[in-house]
């Protein structure tokens, strides 16, 4: 059968075709519906909800999530250039499984040659709230994500598996020094023009005076210490459990890295956290997260690297907000509306946290 490019050519016989024998316990699925949820948050992939109709068989989804290439030109052009794709399919097959984390299950992971994929992965709503990047996190949240977080990097620090992963590439990898200062400054023009209104007029000195810098920024990052990182755990990518347990999901690794952990709390606090909660708690929340990954076996890593690294981040990631702001399409009202909530957030952060003393 024809390998579906889109969400609109998934069709009941192909998955009954793909799944019936395992997922779906010998069933066919005989009626399927879509419905969008990845408008607006999103930004390398579609994303749908599968709503599915299975006839014999025992202990079939009833839903699933389908994931699959974006379909912006821009958008994708970075995604094939930095091998996103693949990159989540492999987090799929050899990690995920492997860390102390909760993520989707996976139903099916499938490629094809022409860099088409698809992931069929378990649907979380029904035991989890999605976050909202646009409304921010609570300091409850965060103080969540923080835990989980720690966990996972303390899991990976220095770990000599690592090596094996040999499509897990470095912040300094050469896709990503050919591609992101280049997204710098394409969006740093924009930036200036379009919303000077909007940022503290410190920040927008900020974003000039690290445009000449930025490669060096750059390679400091992957000076380590090393462990595996999420690098996109913006509320968006965030699931909390609906029940007391206190549980929480991640998905979307298709920006994996092997780097500093700092990066996964600068990007979280700096976009997804509201500026008075972050300004007033983010010094106690990577403090949080260096006692745990410390308590759980982490050495030679002291709280004022943590602070610097953590600095460096936050610079670091002014190339969100530039590539959303000048390369990026945001898709709709409500992808319009992260792109600003990420931007001013973030570009606020790095005067509160004084991030601009890492480039003096």
């Amino acid at each position: 059968m024809t390998f579906p490019t889109i969400p609109n050519d998934i069709t009941t016989e192909w998955l009954t075709a793909e799944l019936g024998a395992t997922v779906l316990g010998g069933g066919q699925v005989t009626g399927l519906s879509l419905d969008n949820i990845g408008e607006g948050t999103g930004i390398f992939g579609e994303i749908v909800r599968l709503n599915l109709t299975v006839e014999g068989g025992t202990g079939a989804p009833t839903s699933m999530v389908a994931k699959m290439p974006c379909t912006e030109p821009a958008n994708l052009a970075i995604a094939m250039a930095l091998g996103l794709y693949e990159r989540e399919l492999r987090m799929f097959d050899d990690v995920i499984d492997q860390s102390p984390i909760n993520a989707p299950q996976r139903y099916l992971s499938a490629e094809n040659d022409q860099g088409g994929f698809i992931l069929l992965l378990e649907d979380l709503s029904d035991r989890y709230d999605v976050g909202d990047q646009v409304v921010g996190a609570t300091l409850e949240q965060a103080e969540r994500v923080v835990d989980v977080l720690a966990a996972f990097h303390a899991h990976w620090w220095g770990s000599p598996k690592l090596d094996d992963f040999t499509w897990l590439p470095r912040p300094d990898a050469p896709q990503y020094q050919a591609a992101v200062p280049p997204i710098y400054r394409a969006g740093l023009p924009v930036l200036q023009a379009e919303w000077a209104d909007r940022v503290p007029a410190a920040a927008m000195d900020l974003a000039v005076e690290l445009e000449p810098r930025f490669e060096e920024l750059l390679l400091r990052t992957a000076t380590g210490p090393e462990t595996l990182i999420h690098t996109d755990t913006r509320l968006d990518n965030i699931f909390f459990a609906k029940d007391d347990s206190g549980d929480v999901a991640l998905i979307d690794f298709q920006l994996a890295l092997r780097g500093r952990a700092v990066a996964d709390l600068a990007y979280m606090i700096g976009n997804s956290v509201p500026h008075e909660i972050a300004r007033d708690n983010w010094e106690s929340l990577l403090r949080r997260w260096h006692e745990a990954i410390t308590a759980a076996g982490v050495a030679d890593y002291s709280f004022d690297d943590a602070l610097q690294h953590y600095r460096e981040a936050v610079l670091y990631y002014f190339s969100g907000p530039m590539s959303l702001v000048g390369t990026f399409d945001s898709g709709n009202d409500r992808g319009a509306a992260m792109v600003e909530a990420y931007t001013v957030r973030l570009l606020t952060h790095a005067i509160d946290i004084d991030a601009g003393v890492v480039l003096r």
